[in-house]
């Protein structure tokens, strides 16, 4: 089930990146994606424990808060992973009211909707064969981090992830 849920959201990331990231500049700028789809993206000063929220009201466009304390590699991980709950919930035609929040408890690896979210996140930001490229000219995990512009551990899982290196 999980790898499915995975497999859903890295080909989602993948459409995504076709459609508002063509050219496959890296590092890939999740923010400028969002606003290409039709989201608003905005620093608020959220509660320490809330890394970022989706909301989508009825009528109303979906906006993706970040917060404005947190790092950059975690603020572009965190607006990624907003996207990716949105894409999951755009194939519902109809209306729907909607707060997502993203706390640190987010990456456990339990519930569905999580997952499919922190997978489309890594995917849309070190897309899988730019990803492999990069580790096949000898790049490590600190100039993955550098390339892609995210954390060094998330250069670690997404190396783990793709059987890159030994677990």
């Amino acid at each position: 089930m999980v790898s499915a849920i995975k497999t859903e959201a890295a080909q989602e990331a993948e459409r995504l990146l076709d459609a508002a990231w063509p050219l496959r500049l890296t590092p890939v700028d999740p923010i400028a994606i969002a606003r290409t789809a039709g989201l608003r993206v905005v620093d608020a000063p959220l509660p320490e424990e809330t890394l970022g929220a989706l909301i989508k009201m009825p009528g109303e466009e979906p906006t993706i808060m970040i917060n404005e304390g947190i790092s950059e590699h975690r603020r572009r991980f965190t607006c990624a992973h907003e996207l990716g709950h949105w894409v999951r919930r755009r194939a519902d035609e109809e209306e729907y009211s909607s707060v997502d929040l993203r706390s640190p408890l987010s990456s456990d690896g339990d519930d569905p909707e999580e997952v499919f979210a922190n997978e489309f996140a890594a995917s849309l930001l070190m897309p899988e064969e730019e990803f492999r490229n990069a580790h096949t000219l000898g790049h490590n995990d600190i100039l993955l981090g550098i390339k892609f512009n995210v954390s060094r551990e998330a250069a670690q899982f997404r190396l783990k992830n793709l059987g890159l290196t030994s677990p």
